[in-house]
């Protein structure tokens, strides 16, 4: 009558739902292993037989020895698993951390090749204009070789006519003397005279040409 009555009460069904079946003492366990698992009579089919409601509590009693049994290896698993999981968080972390670096670098990288390409880029028109400034230089360097002799020529050119101008005054006064009153006598006595105003001229002081010549003050020469 009163395991009856236990089986009907709703609290001891309720406590059977909440049981802690993560913390059954281990003697229990051992009691219920030894005498009741492996014992014939303590089967759902044979206790069926005689009640039910002791069929369920057969039913729940193997089940617990069972999740007990499972529990004890899943349990260790578990806790593997949970440690795993939280290296694993701590490594994707670290990995998250590391991938980011690796883009900062692969990001520095790319600049650094962007910039490297601008460089070359610029190197490259800097060579050009180098080369067409070469160019010019060799052109430069021709055009003053070959105006070399042409200096010598202008020097000389330069230093005559500043003798000529020095000298332009008694030139003239002797070009002048001789064209207004040696223009009717013959050659010969006009260089005579020419010679003896010349003499005059540098014993005067004034400048004049030494080898004066009417044609050369006067004259141009033929194109």
């Amino acid at each position: 009558g009163s395991s009856k009555k236990l089986l009907g009460d709703l609290k001891f069904l309720e406590g059977l739902k909440t049981y802690d079946k993560d913390n059954i003492p281990l003697a229990v366990m051992k009691r219920i292993r030894e005498r009741f698992i492996n014992h014939p009579d303590f089967q759902p089919a044979v206790i069926k037989n005689v009640s039910s409601a002791c069929e369920g509590l057969c039913k729940w009693v193997r089940a617990m020895e069972v999740y007990d049994r499972v529990a004890k290896v899943v349990a260790p698993k578990r806790e593997r698993l949970k440690e795993a999981e939280g290296l694993l968080d701590i490594q994707m972390r670290k990995l998250n951390t590391k991938r980011a670096e690796l883009k900062n670098v692969i990001d520095r990288l790319q600049a650094l090749n962007d910039e490297f390409e601008n460089m070359n880029n610029r190197k490259k028109e800097l060579e050009q204009n180098i080369e067409i400034c070469s160019q010019k230089l060799i052109r430069a360097e021709k055009l003053i070789s070959g105006l070399g002799g042409e200096k010598d020529r202008w020097t000389e050119a330069a230093r005559l006519l500043g003798i000529q101008y020095t000298d332009l005054t008694g030139d003239i006064l002797l070009s002048s003397g001789t064209v207004a009153y040696l223009g009717a006598f013959t050659v010969d006595y006009r260089l005579e005279c020419q010679k003896k105003w010349l003499t005059l001229c540098k014993e005067k002081e004034i400048p004049c040409s030494n080898d004066f010549s009417l044609s050369n003050t006067l004259g141009e020469p033929v194109k």
